[in-house]
């Protein structure tokens, strides 16, 4: 018979420096990190926002933005190009708005009607105009109002004004047109 050789398997450490574990050490912790990342990603993917499996793609609607030319600031009601023109100042959120829209729509059917802005009380940008008595001047860092007001502008200078409901309606009325038959 053979003689059976005993072998003796000598284990082998190996040794590694400091910085060669600290390496290690960095690899392992960037290794889980990136793994964290990718959970969290697939997980908001397919709970969350439910588009991962193919799912229908949703459309955002986009709506255009657009200016309103007939809307003005108060601290800017003197600088319009028109030379002649009326500035109605009301508070769009009130339950009058809709009188004085209404007059202004009224007032708009005139075949020769003067351009009509309109600035909103609610505008951060114009309560500091708000005061508890009126003064009204071209100056407009004197400017104050207490309510609603029509203001009637010309050659960039404040002609009258009309703060009441009864005497905004006098400007503002619809002149039917004379038919010549």
């Amino acid at each position: 018979m053979a003689k059976k050789s005993k072998e003796k398997r000598i284990k082998r450490e190996t040794y590694m420096s400091e910085d060669q574990a600290e390496i290690k050490h960095f690899i392992v912790i960037l290794v889980i990190l990136i793994i964290i990342i990718i959970g969290v990603y697939l997980f908001t993917r397919l709970f969350i926002t439910k588009d991962l499996l193919g799912d229908k793609e949703t459309t955002k609607e986009v709506t255009p933005g657009s200016i309103n030319y007939n809307t003005t600031l108060i601290g800017s009601i003197l600088s319009k190009p028109e030379t002649e023109y009326y500035v109605m100042i009301f508070d769009n959120d009130a339950p009058d708005a809709v009188y004085y829209n209404g007059l202004i729509s009224n007032y708009k059917r005139n075949t020769d009607h003067l351009k009509v802005y309109t600035a909103d009380l609610n505008n951060e940008l114009n309560k500091k105009f708000i005061k508890e008595t009126e003064n009204i001047t071209t100056d407009l860092t004197n400017f104050a109002i207490t309510g609603p007001i029509l203001i009637h502008i010309k050659d960039k200078k404040i002609v009258n004004s009309y703060n009441t409901k009864e005497k905004i309606a006098e400007p503002m009325k619809y002149i039917e047109p004379v038919v010549e038959e």
